[in-house]
């Protein structure tokens, strides 16, 4: 398959919108095409899960969940970017697709929030005894969070020192 061609079939199976640039095509779709566009992909040529990902767009209420995927046939990479809601972040799984997937999403998983249906390894991996909000949520307080547990306090706004030379 062509590299046209695979833009114009993503284009018009996935309602897909797509920018170039140079080697990189960043595909956005909606939730419910994401893991079809994935196993599109793989099925493609595209064999090789770099990331899978997630951005927090804290003001617009979504996360942006991402994978970007490798083909060595085309020579090119392909990342797919899809929004989910903050107040209830599931999206499925592409561990099915590509078994790497797994730990991407687990590190998404605990660091985000986002539950990524059908993974097997959503547990914790470095907050074992975390009870806070996921620590990479833009709402995250991590000042709050270090008074909180150890004690010690932070100005809010950080202060400019100025030494005067003599």
């Amino acid at each position: 398959m062509t590299y046209s061609r695979l833009l114009n079939n993503i284009s018009k199976l996935f309602s897909g919108k797509y920018v170039i640039d140079e080697q990189i095509v960043y595909v956005k779709v909606n939730k419910d095409k994401y893991f079809e566009i994935a196993r599109y992909l793989r099925d493609k040529g595209f064999n090789r899960l770099l990331t899978v990902s997630v951005i927090d767009w804290v003001r617009r209420g979504v996360f942006e969940v991402y994978f970007l995927v490798y083909s060595f046939n085309v020579n090119a990479y392909v990342k797919v970017s899809t929004e989910i809601p903050r107040d209830k972040p599931e999206i499925e799984s592409l561990h099915p697709i590509w078994e790497n997937a797994a730990m991407h999403e687990r590190e998404a998983w605990e660091l985000f929030g986002v539950v990524f249906k059908g993974n097997p390894m959503l547990k914790p991996l470095f907050l074992e005894d975390w009870k806070e909000l996921p620590p990479f949520r833009k709402d995250f307080d991590w000042r709050k969070y270090v008074a909180k547990e150890y004690g010690l306090r932070y100005p809010l706004t950080p202060r400019l020192i100025i030494s005067k030379k003599k």
